[in-house]
């Protein structure tokens, strides 16, 4: 598996919405990284070619380097964008395999089982696909904010029928010159996050290219805000990793 599939982790980002004043990246849950418990997920689906985009500067590279080496995880260090689909192009760049993964360090305890499900499905002939989870919540379109009083209030637009709708996890792979393709026709995209792709995936959409989706997982969350990191502390506990 590892000879044909590469990762690709996004790991530039910031630890603001966190209060971290280091990258979101480096953020410890349990301890350890969120950037060494995503290259230990995918080195355990197999993939050993891993590539991790960071920030610019020495005294990022250095964090990282030190990160990496205290957890015992090894990988090829790129520094970033601006933006993620930016700094996922920049890894792309150094991608030599048939199939690339791309990941997020925020989604660190994706189960190797949909690392693996992703991965089966590309060798299956399938160029881009992506774990998902159905949506539970009910999803309502909204218009333009109005004003109550000193409250802001949302109008609702239209119900939206969850039982066609999914919410997108990562690693999503592809066939690599597929996606370095998507990501050059789509760089214009990539000046700032408001005009940026939402993933990889919507790139591959716009050239008209199928995606299709696995299962994912609710252990696949995403580390953005305190109470993301709080629950992920209860998946490493119930993993008993804790």
């Amino acid at each position: 598996m590892s000879g044909h599939v590469a990762a690709v982790i996004a790991g530039a980002g910031s630890g603001t919405r966190l209060g971290a004043q280091v990258p979101k990246a480096l953020v410890e849950l349990g301890g350890v990284p969120l950037i060494v418990h995503a290259i230990r997920g995918v080195n355990e689906a197999g993939i050993d070619d891993v590539v991790v985009t960071i920030p610019p500067g020495p005294v990022a590279r250095e964090q990282f380097g030190e990160a990496l080496e205290a957890g015992g995880a090894s990988a090829r260090l790129v520094v970033g964008g601006t933006t993620r689909q930016g700094s996922v192009a920049n890894g792309l760049s150094v991608v030599g395999s048939e199939f690339v993964l791309i990941h997020d360090a925020a989604r660190a305890l994706t189960p190797v089982a949909v690392i693996d499900r992703v991965v089966t499905a590309l060798k299956a002939g399938h160029d881009a696909v992506v774990p998902a989870l159905a949506v539970t919540d009910t999803i309502k379109e909204v218009g333009p904010t109005q004003t109550a009083g000193e409250l802001v209030v949302e109008p609702v637009a239209r119900t939206l029928n969850r039982s066609v709708l999914r919410a997108m996890q990562t690693p999503q792979g592809f066939r690599t010159d597929l996606v370095r393709e998507a990501h050059r026709l789509g760089a214009e995209m990539s000046a700032n996050e408001a005009s940026s792709a939402p993933d990889d995936a919507a790139l591959i959409e716009t050239m008209g290219e199928p995606v299709v989706l696995v299962e994912g997982s609710p252990e696949a969350l995403k580390v953005t805000t305190p109470w993301d990191l709080v629950v992920a502390e209860m998946v490493l506990n119930a993993r008993g990793v804790l």
